[in-house]
Parts: structure tokens; sequence; C-alpha cells
């Protein structure tokens, strides 16, 4: 990928993402988490979803991040969640399997976007692990019965698995230690909602 298409992508998600502040976007994950949760709807996704990530199948999986960031931005977070866990697995296959990767391009964009997009979609996923378990699931599932059309999964079968296991196994790593995990991260939860003044 060109140097300047990892510009403009970063510039993108970028405009996207602090065209808020980040305090804002932060307030906002926590208090969708908690009425989401208060309803009973934290575990929705909308299956419409799907499609769009079977349109971002033709597409280079930096899209995927993209269209994460535009869900993150409609407060839409289990949407961009998905689509942020099935964008990882493609795009770190295809950056272990293509012959022309690059670590000042591809791998460098994959940094940026890991940080950019990853932080407020943990940020939102630590709020309900049984969430978070349900995304990375989903997310296993689409990409077991969805090739990769932009980089098929038989260019490397070997690197397409070694994807879904690494997600599966951070699947099995929640499922075994919930209560760990969820005692941790409602303490993080608890301070950070503090210092953002949330109730």
């Amino acid at each position: 990928m060109c140097k300047a298409k990892i510009l403009f992508v970063l510039l993108f998600i970028n405009s996207i993402l602090y065209s808020q502040e980040e305090l804002k976007l932060y307030k906002n994950i926590y208090t969708t988490s908690d009425a989401l949760k208060k309803s009973g709807h934290i575990l929705d996704l909308n299956k419409e979803i799907f499609i769009q990530a079977k349109e971002l199948d033709q597409q280079h999986p930096s899209k995927y991040f993209e269209t994460a960031a535009n869900y993150l931005n409609k407060s839409k977070f289990n949407e961009a969640s998905f689509l942020y866990y099935t964008g990882l697995m493609r795009f770190k296959y295809y950056n272990s399997s293509n012959p022309d990767y690059q670590e000042s391009n591809d791998g460098a964009l994959l940094g940026s976007l890991k940080y950019a997009i990853g932080e407020p979609i943990n940020m939102y996923l630590k709020t309900d692990i049984n969430n978070y378990i349900s995304i990375l699931e989903k997310a296993v599932e689409y990409c077991k019965n969805n090739d990769f059309n932009f980089y098929p999964k038989s260019k490397s079968p070997e690197n397409y698995n070694n994807q879904l296991t690494s997600c599966l196994k951070l699947k099995t790593d929640l499922e075994n230690n919930k209560t760990k995990y969820s005692d941790l991260w409602n303490e993080e939860t608890k301070k950070i909602k503090i210092s953002l003044k949330i109730k």
C-alpha cells in the first residue's frame, strides 16, 4: 500500500474519531453501555452488519477499520466492534501472507489503526465481558464461513486459520477467567467514570 494511501486512511480515521473530543467519545461509550445493559440489549448486533462485512471482503482490510470508525461515530459500538475484530483478523492474515508486504507500509498502517480504533472499541467491550465474548465469537464464525475475497484463504490456508485460532484463544481466555477480568475491568471502569464525572 503506498504511503499516500496510508496517510489518507490515517487522516480519515483521525477526522472521524477526533472530530469529537476524546472525552465526549469516552463518556458516550460508558453511558451507551450502561443504557444497553439496563435495557437488556447489550448483546444486540444489527444483522445488516454481516452484509456490510461481505462488501468489505472485496476491499483492502483497512476498509474494515474505516467503516468501524463510522459506526463508532454513530454510537453503534457492537457493530464497530464486530468489524474491528473481523478486520483485525483479515489484516493480520493479509500481512502474514502477502509477498509484497512492507513493514513500513501495511505493518505501520495496521499498528496505527489498532491504536486509533482498538482503544475505544476495547474500552467499550470491557464494560461487559459476555458481550466481548459474543463479539469475538461472531467475528470468528463470520471469518470461518466467509472467505476474504480481496485476498482469498486459498493463498495461505495456514495463515488464515492462524488468525482464527488467535482470536479463539482470546475468547477462551475470557471465558475461563470471567471473574478475574470482570473484577479488574469493573475497577478500571469505576475510576475512569469518576475521572469523566459519569454517575
